[in-house]
């Protein structure tokens, strides 16, 4: 078996994420497998009309939270109340914690079968607060822990690592400072980041710990934040 391609997937509508391989395909957005003997169909299949692919985008979603993902919500120290006030939300069909679901754009965490995280569209920009601080972390989850913990700062979840080339061109001169707070493992992108940005002329520092920032207390969160 060897790998050909990636290219769209006829189950989830991903544009990327179904790997084509000599003797067939797997997605590993959704976990949709194909053998080969059924090609044409697939084919077929992978070229959906752009109306349809716009339906596939969309969720259906409720705010009543089933038991299993509010306690891993309550494991950030996050609540039901949080996830209302922060829109948090629940899609049964899927069985799918919705995190965002802004403009064409969602991300959510899987309950059922799949990945662990699943995602659609464009990536917006996500502000937490509206103050001249900003901290730009990887995951909405760390993004609206360090806003609750201290509302003098703005967050920015990147839903990625890297922060974006129209936050950079458009939104960060009103920041008076920003702070770059990523996973571990993506400690030198952080740096990397941080030093193209003073480049610019924004004061900019980063922060580096052991943990997620999500994993951390509020009491925790502050003395990092605090310290540099």
């Amino acid at each position: 078996m060897s790998f050909l391609r990636h290219t769209n997937c006829p189950s989830c509508g991903s544009r990327d994420n179904l790997a084509e391989y000599s003797d067939g395909f797997y997605c590993f957005g959704c976990g949709y497998t194909k053998n080969k003997n059924d090609l044409e169909s697939i084919r077929q299949r992978l070229t959906p009309s752009v109306d349809k692919d716009k339906d596939q985008s969309k969720l259906v979603t409720v705010k009543d939270i089933p038991t299993k993902p509010l306690q891993w919500l309550l494991q950030y120290g996050l609540t039901s109340k949080d996830a209302e006030e922060f829109n948090i939300t629940w899609e049964p069909t899927k069985d799918l914690l919705v995190l965002v679901n802004q403009d064409d754009y969602w991300q959510g965490r899987n309950f059922g079968y799949g990945p662990k995280y699943s995602s659609r569209g464009n990536k917006p920009l996500i502000f937490y607060g509206n103050t001249d601080t900003l901290v730009c972390v990887e995951d909405v989850l760390s993004a609206i822990k360090i806003h609750k913990s201290d509302k003098s700062y703005t967050t920015l979840p990147l839903l990625g690592s890297i922060i974006p080339l129209k936050l950079t061109e458009m939104g960060l001169k009103r920041f008076k400072k920003i702070f770059i707070w990523l996973d571990r493992d993506k400690a030198t992108e952080a740096v990397k980041q941080a030093r193209n940005l003073k480049q610019k002329g924004h004061d900019v520092d980063v922060i580096i710990t052991p943990n997620d920032p999500k994993e951390y207390n509020t009491g925790e969160i502050i003395q990092w934040l605090k310290n540099k």
